[in-house]
């Protein structure tokens, strides 16, 4: 961004407290940003569900706040969403914006009403629905991502690799998603699929980059896990024909990892 010219500015939780309205507003009058991306969130899906009240003060009305204080600066607003609204749909293709949802999950379904909410307020929000994420370089005190634990599988030659079958989702590497938010704020208010797609399972996926890396002996590994998800398989994969239509690309998530592990 600062590449591009833009000044950045980003308050951690000292400097803005989201859930406090009038603190909200306060910080964007003294500020002024042209622009807003919004990152913050209780992302954990499993706090989510024990502590939903207080997921809910954080990721549906602190969003609101933000907003709200957007329109009336005119600050052009992005929001991080999620994949996770497309839990617990039945469809079993790429699922695109315009689906009716209802979200199997607390955290799903707190983003979608956050969505909601949010154009409702200004119908300029870009709401950017992100897949799960890993990153190449990982700092001290992070949560594991999918690239760390497919390292460690494969530098522990003793034991196999697996992953499921019955599971469907895109991958993707942050530092694309970085690249693609500032294109992202040309976007049209609205929701957009933003992440790299996937038309295989997690254990095809798996197969596919080690087969693109001639990785003999970790194919030798490979085994499928049959039973996760093997009651209600679980597909999270986004359709990004309407992000491409708009310009904006991404790797697929067997690419992105090839990428990542060269």
């Amino acid at each position: 961004f600062e590449k591009l010219g833009w000044q950045v500015l980003a308050p951690g939780h000292s400097q803005l407290d989201i859930t406090d309205a009038a603190g909200v507003r306060a910080w964007f009058k003294e500020n002024r940003p042209d622009a807003m991306i919004h990152t913050a969130a209780v992302s954990d899906t499993g706090i989510c569900q024990r502590k939903p009240a207080w997921s809910e003060e954080i990721n549906v009305n602190g969003t609101a706040n933000l907003v709200e204080s957007c329109r009336e600066w005119g600050v052009k607003p992005v929001i991080c969403s999620s994949d996770q609204v497309y839990f617990g749909s039945t469809l079993a293709e790429a699922h695109r914006e315009s689906e009716v949802l209802t979200p199997a999950n607390v955290y799903g379904d707190q983003k979608l009403r956050s969505e909601e909410q949010c154009l409702e307020i200004c119908p300029d929000t870009v709401c950017l629905r992100l897949s799960w994420m890993y990153a190449r370089e990982r700092f001290d005190g992070e949560k594991g991502d999918f690239l760390s634990a497919l390292k460690a599988a494969l530098g522990d030659g003793s034991k196999a690799i697996s992953w499921p079958v019955h599971d469907r989702r895109g991958l993707t590497d942050v530092m694309y998603v970085v690249e693609n938010l500032v294109k992202a704020l040309e976007l049209p208010g609205g929701v957009w699929n933003f992440g790299s797609e996937n038309d295989a399972s997690t254990h095809e996926t798996v197969k596919r980059v080690l087969e693109a890396l001639g990785m003999e002996e970790a194919l030798r590994r490979l085994k499928p896990n049959e039973e996760a998800f093997a009651d209600n398989g679980r597909n999270l994969s986004m359709d990004l024909t309407k992000l491409n239509a708009a310009g904006v690309y991404f790797p697929t998530t067997a690419e992105g990892l090839i990428r990542a592990l060269k």
